[in-house]
């Protein structure tokens, strides 16, 4: 569930949940509850780092990919994000990366870190954005010496976001660039002060 896709398609399809006891057994086929009317949809959700796992009791309930929090009973003006941030900011990755963007964001859009720890040059983000590359999961840690190793995407301001299973796609959360198919001799750090400019995108 590491893809954003793979999370959202999660919501789309029916499941069957069963409700268990010692005389019996009973199953049921159900849908995502809520309408997308929704603070917390499948597309918001899913981009918290959620993806659907209902049982009998909780309908709505999801599970972080990283962290595997599980959350039910969600309301009309839930936000998945700030929630998940609340729940799990002290120790998921992605609500770090992710989640906890809202707190470095001004109404007018510009980033403002009153929390050193969450400047993007810290090594608590730094290692946040290291812990979304998983274990066994970056196709190029495999490779000794390669130029864009998960601890080198991480130093250089990416996160891991997959679209595929093996894909090597990393985003940086700040000023939205997202990159693939990387080689050995690829210097995350350059690359990422090139494009930017390139782009006229300014950088936290």
């Amino acid at each position: 569930m590491e893809s954003l896709q793979a999370r959202i398609d999660s919501f789309l399809k029916s499941k069957r949940v069963k409700k268990s006891s010692k005389s019996n057994s009973t199953s049921a086929t159900v849908k995502w509850p809520h309408p997308s009317s929704f603070n917390a949809n499948p597309h918001t959700l899913a981009e918290a780092g959620f993806y659907w796992v209902p049982s009998w009791e909780d309908r709505d309930s999801v599970a972080c990919f990283l962290c595997h929090k599980e959350l039910s009973d969600w309301d009309e003006e839930d936000n998945p994000f700030l929630i998940h941030w609340q729940k799990c900011g002290s120790t998921c990755a992605w609500a770090i990366v992710r989640c906890g963007l809202s707190e470095d964001i001004t109404e007018d859009g510009s980033f403002v870190f009153l929390n050193k720890k969450r400047l993007p040059t810290s090594k608590a983000m730094e290692k946040a954005r290291l812990q979304t590359f998983g274990e066994n999961l970056w196709p190029h840690d495999e490779q000794d010496n390669h130029g864009a190793s998960s601890k080198k995407m991480a130093q250089g301001g990416f996160v891991y976001t997959p679209q595929t299973k093996g894909d090597d796609t990393v985003t940086c959360l700040y000023c939205n660039l997202s990159l693939g198919g990387w080689d050995t001799d690829d210097d995350p750090m350059w690359v990422h002060e090139v494009l930017p400019l390139r782009r006229k995108v300014t950088h936290p």
